[in-house]
Order: C-alpha cells, then structure tokens, then sequence
C-alpha cells in the first residue's frame, strides 16, 4: 500500500487528483490509500507517514513552501510534488527540495507521469534493504542496514551497536565494520564512532545528535570532512527523491 496526501485548499483539485490517481490505480493494479487536507496547518497536525504529497504552493493561511519547510522537520524522507498555478513559482519550490512539480491545469497523463516515477522509486529502494552479519558476543549477528543508527569502538576490540530503540556487542574494529557495510550513507566522525547519516537529526559545534538521540562527538580534525560527505549525502538524497 502506498500512502499518499493532497494538500489543496481547492476542493475541486483534490478530486481531480483523487481521480487521476484512482485511473493510476486500476490500470496498473497498484493499491494507494489517499488522504486530503485542505490546509498547510491540517496536514502538519496529521501523525501519518506518506509515501508522496501533493502539496498546492499557493493556499489561503500557511502557503505550501512553508507548509513544506515546516514538514521537512517531521518527515525529512517525505517526497513533495508542488502543484501550482504559475510555472515560475515552480522555481522557488527547489529550495524545499521537490521530488517533482505540476502546473495547473494538468491532464491526467501528468499525474499518471508522477506515480509511475514514484512506484519506479519505491521499488529501487525497496531492493537495496541490505542484512549484513557481524560477529556477535554469542555468535552471528544479522541486522538491516538501514535500521543500524551508530557503530561505537569501545575498546578491546568491543563495538556497541545503536538501533532506533536496541544496542548490540560485537567483536572487531571499526575498519571491520566499513568493510562489511559498504555503504556511502556512514561516515566516521570520530574515531570510535560510525554514523549512519539517513538518522542524523542536527549538528550543534562538535556534537552531532541522531533521530533517537545518541550524541556523537566530532573531532575538530574531522570537522571539515564530515561537513563535505554530510552536504554530499544530503544533495544525493535530495536527488533521489
């Protein structure tokens, strides 16, 4: 099931995107579960994950670029599509990161255009879940990659493993580690520490702070270079989706 929102204050629009995506559905044997909101400020109060937002740029109230500002601090992985009047505002919306945008009035082929980008998208990341084994106290230890927050060297070849709400032992070395993992979304910022980038909540001086609210220092050594492979993570992520 793929969940999605509109967020228009025009009733009329929301149907017809209702309907475009109900033609998608059908033809193409996907299920969708949608969900309207006629306001910025509705929408942020919702406590649902979506997979896609139509979201309007141009609403009575609370606009749909700040509507999108504000919604990036709840849902970072959100994929926004604006939907507007005038195609120059169309511009403006990249600095919230769009995955796509749609220019009113729009024919059905165009919706149709968006979700088979976004089921295209799904599907690839769906198939990169990676499960790697590690080398745990009582034997192998297997783990979802992407579930993984921090690795932390606590010394005589000791690492703690941080999930969202678990922590694990296993034996090695943080070079262990990266040669396991083989992914460009960890970084170390510290020499006993590994930080998996899609959980970083926010970076105050030489701290940086995950979702669930590990604190990993960052040596000033390294300061620079996590800067870079940060910023470099969060264009390739934004480019994704």
């Amino acid at each position: 099931m793929i969940n999605i929102a509109i967020c228009d204050d025009d009733n009329d629009m929301i149907q017809a995107l209702k309907s475009a995506i109900s033609s998608y559905s059908k033809t193409h044997a996907i299920e969708f579960e949608v969900h309207s909101f006629q306001s910025g400020e509705k929408l942020l109060d919702c406590k649902l994950d979506f997979d896609l937002i139509f979201l309007d740029i141009e609403m009575g109230g609370m606009d749909g670029l700040k509507t999108a500002q504000l919604y990036r601090q709840i849902d970072r992985r959100a994929r926004i599509v604006y939907v507007t009047n005038h195609s120059e505002l169309a511009l403006q919306s990249y600095a919230v990161h769009p995955f796509d945008f749609v220019v009113k009035p729009f024919e059905s082929s165009r919706i149709f255009s968006v979700l088979g980008e976004l089921t295209k998208y799904l599907s690839e990341n769906s198939a990169k879940d990676t499960v790697i084994q590690l080398k745990g106290e009582d034997g192998p230890l297997l783990l979802n990659l992407k579930n993984i927050y921090v690795f932390e060297y606590t010394g005589n070849r000791r690492i703690t493993v941080y999930t969202e709400s678990e922590k694990y032992q296993i034996k090695g070395s943080l070079s262990d580690v990266f040669s396991i993992i083989n992914s460009e979304s960890f970084v170390s910022p510290h020499k006993s520490f590994i930080v998996n980038m899609e959980h970083i909540d926010k970076l105050n001086n030489f701290t940086l702070y995950t979702t669930n609210g590990i604190e990993v220092p960052v040596a000033q050594k390294k300061l620079k270079e996590f800067h870079n492979e940060f910023s470099r993570f969060i264009k390739n992520y934004i480019r994704q989706g």
